[in-house]
């Protein structure tokens, strides 16, 4: 009996139990970078909270309200997209290639705006699910930095398959959702303002800042599973959203301030904007 029992233990206790174990934690860091992605997706809802505040008046000063996410979302595209990809390689002899992609993708992004933005008349917008958005502005606001939120998925991907294959780079997933989930809160302001300004509520304004970075943790999945795929995409990528939110600030954002704001206030709204976004930056 006693031999009978120890054959049964020793057979529950199999290497074969061993060896499904790895195979159901291996795929752990994919769903780690998912949660950090969606962690840093609600952190941009909570940018519209900011607005709750009625004494801020943002339909008296919607020409500031604009301004001022202009200069967030310059800034988060200089600092946050261009300086990090053109940085790559900056020592390198081959560094010309990755400015080169940064540029394709710049030029990209650009022109995938102005395309949207001649392709959404009132007519359309009226016919598509947008228009509970707002109008063309809030809508192309709305878009620019939904394509700003994919790269910053992959780079949190990356960070966890990084880590899930090589111990040195422990921490780095991390690491970057959370620097991506404090910059996501003013540029979750930045897609608010537009909206709050066109009359939305600030729960309509919270999901529309939540969906706009929902792309984040939708990305890092594949992105930490196939790092060797999506990190040769990273810089044009990086491109492409910068691209997309500078041409909007030029084309959008300021005209809309200039019509109700003279030349120096938008200035300093812009510039305020500009600066806060910095501040986050380099806090980080």
């Amino acid at each position: 009996m006693d031999n009978g029992r120890h054959t049964e233990c020793a057979c529950y206790d199999s290497p074969r139990s061993e060896a499904t174990s790895p195979s159901m934690d291996q795929y752990a860091f994919a769903v780690e970078a998912f949660v950090a992605g969606l962690a840093a997706s609600v952190a941009c809802g909570l940018g519209a909270l900011p607005l709750w505040f009625k004494r801020l008046n943002i339909k008296q000063r919607i020409g500031l309200g604009y301004a001022f996410a202009g200069g967030l979302m310059i800034a988060a595209s200089v600092y946050n997209l261009l300086m990090p990809a053109l940085a790559t390689n900056a020592h390198d002899a081959t560094r010309l290639w990755p400015v080169t992609q940064t540029l394709f993708g710049l030029f990209l992004g650009c022109a995938s705006l102005w395309a949207l933005q001649r392709y959404l008349t009132p007519s359309r917008l009226r016919a598509t699910w947008l228009q509970s958005v707002g109008g063309r502005t809030e809508v192309l606001v709305f878009l620019a930095m939904t394509f700003h939120s994919i790269p910053e998925g992959v780079a949190v991907g990356v960070g966890y398959g990084a880590e899930g294959h090589d111990a040195q780079y422990a921490g780095l997933g991390l690491y970057i959702a959370v620097a991506i989930a404090i910059h996501n809160i003013p540029e979750g302001l930045a897609v608010a303002l537009p909206m709050r300004v066109g009359g939305a509520s600030i729960p309509r304004c919270f999901v529309a800042a939540f969906l706009t970075s929902l792309p984040q943790p939708i990305a890092a999945v594949p992105a930490a599973l196939a790092v060797w795929f999506f990190q040769p995409l990273m810089l044009p990528m990086l491109g492409f959203a910068a691209g997309a939110m500078m041409y909007l600030v030029v084309v959008e954002l300021i005209p809309d301030a200039l019509e109700t704001r003279n030349p120096t206030q938008t200035a300093w709204a812009f510039m305020l904007g500009f600066g806060l976004m910095v501040l986050v930056q380099a806090a980080l």
